[in-house]
């Protein structure tokens, strides 16, 4: 770890560089030097899928998914916009096992503004972290229900092409949006506690490091 990126006050109050460090993106070979933070996600992205695909067959509640989470917690730790491809990454890999093509668009659509939602809170540190989780869970929440359920009147043909058929189609939803809202109100906060515990981590060790090559 590179002791240079830890947070350190100045003497005349102002942050080091270390402070503005956390407020910019990560590049690639920083990524490349903190390596347990993508190996991180890469786990985190792989349960997701997993588990997309095997919790009906578990008995899980249908709509109680981590790709929210896993989205908050890659933004988090890569700390770059190219993490918001995490989601799309989750439905891809589990819609070709799937099948699941009726609503693609609006599905990859809805998780495209879920990764927007986490892109924006990728700096924020302490209060606002765990303020933007909430965000993300319940805002993510709402809109993948309003507007995959959209496609699925628009598109699917189980209901009316009317007004009334629009409601219906809400009101069978609303299910599935109550399993996905409480699964995000505890998960996304979660994933926002692990970003924070390997940032505390690196932080603890970087002094050490810095003694060693001293």
């Amino acid at each position: 770890m590179d002791p240079r990126d830890v947070l350190m006050p100045a003497s005349d109050g102002r942050d080091q560089p270390g402070h503005d460090a956390a407020r910019r993106d990560l590049t690639f070979q920083e990524l490349a030097h903190r390596w347990w933070r993508p190996a991180i996600v890469v786990l985190v992205l792989a349960a997701a899928v997993v588990w997309r695909l095997v919790a009906p067959g578990l008995g899980a509640p249908p709509n109680l998914e981590i790709a929210t989470a896993a989205t908050f917690l890659a933004v988090l730790l890569l700390r770059n916009r190219w993490a918001a491809v995490v989601p799309f990454a989750v439905v891809a890999v589990s819609d070709a096992v799937l099948g699941n093509t009726q609503i693609m668009w609006f599905t990859w659509s809805a998780w495209a503004v879920v990764g927007v939602g986490a892109i924006l809170a990728r700096h924020l540190r302490g209060p606002g972290r765990y303020a933007a989780a909430l965000g993300v869970g319940v805002g993510g929440s709402l809109w993948f229900f309003a507007w995959t359920n959209f496609g699925v009147w628009l598109l699917d043909g189980m209901y009316p092409s009317t007004l009334d058929g629009l409601l219906a189609s809400y009101v069978a939803g609303l299910p599935f949006l109550r399993t996905m809202l409480l699964g995000n109100l505890v998960l996304v906060p979660f994933a926002a506690l692990l970003a924070g515990l390997v940032e505390r981590a690196e932080t603890a060790a970087s002094p050490a490091a810095a003694v060693a090559k001293g």
